[in-house]
């Protein structure tokens, strides 16, 4: 992956944090001014490109605005496992400061916007509002949810379940932050990356999707993906929504 040249700008309009926490508990303006403060400095970056390296110094916080990225791992021989998907809202080394190196690489795997917060800010949030620190909680134990769910699906789960469990998630994730049109739901994966995601060939990745297809399971159209049988999802893969759900102050 490469670098890519970095655009800043100044925040103008409301950043997707402050809509989903502003959603989830209810945020003083003050609150959510503070957390657009510190989203003031914007990087721009083209997919597939690395803003973050396993074993470097952790120097910011990075808030997704638009635009998807990827946590993951490397083998030393090139063999990557996507750990988890970053979508608007979501947040990428919250504990900076307190944590020097990164555990993790992540990347772009579309066009990303991000927010880059100093640690400093973060700490402040802590210190001046703790409503909003217990979102950003919340955020995080969250996160620990979805790591979690990727557990059990690569341990447990077959690879039409995997898949499946993996679609729903996403699906639930875009619901809360009212990202769904008319019940389609972005979803720019490749099968290559669904493929190191779900630790699965280019060939099961294909065949299960096909499957859904044919079972009336899902539909998709250029990088849209949307669920026609909810219910019949979740039964078929056990998938629990509860710990993806809002949080309650």
């Amino acid at each position: 992956m490469n670098e890519h040249q970095q655009d800043f700008q100044i925040v103008a309009e409301t950043s997707a944090i402050v809509r989903k926490l502003t959603a989830l508990t209810p945020l003083s303006a003050e609150e959510a001014a503070f957390l657009e403060e510190c989203q003031a400095t914007i990087r721009k970056l083209g997919a597939d490109n690395t803003f973050i390296r396993d074993g470097d110094d952790m120097k910011h916080t990075y808030i997704v605005r638009s635009g998807w990225a990827i946590r993951y791992a490397t083998m030393e021989d090139g063999r990557r496992q996507i750990l988890s998907f970053a979508l608007p809202g979501d947040i990428l080394g919250l504990h900076a400061g307190f944590k020097r190196k990164a555990s993790y690489s992540a990347a772009s795997l579309t066009k990303l916007e991000i927010g880059v917060v100093n640690p400093s800010q973060m700490l402040e949030i802590a210190r001046r509002y703790p409503i909003l620190s217990a979102g950003l909680s919340w955020c995080t134990a969250r996160e620990f949810s979805i790591l979690g769910d990727q557990a059990l699906r690569l341990g447990r789960m077959t690879a039409y379940e995997r898949i499946s469990h993996l679609i729903l998630e996403l699906h639930s994730r875009q619901a809360l932050i009212k990202a769904l049109d008319r019940g389609w739901m972005d979803f720019p994966l490749t099968q290559g990356e669904l493929a190191d995601a779900l630790g699965l060939s280019l060939v099961h990745i294909n065949r299960q999707l096909m499957r859904l297809r044919r079972e009336k399971m899902i539909e998709t159209k250029k990088k849209r993906l949307r669920i026609l049988d909810l219910e019949g999802l979740m039964r078929a893969t056990e998938f629990n929504d509860q710990h993806l759900a809002a949080f309650v102050n």
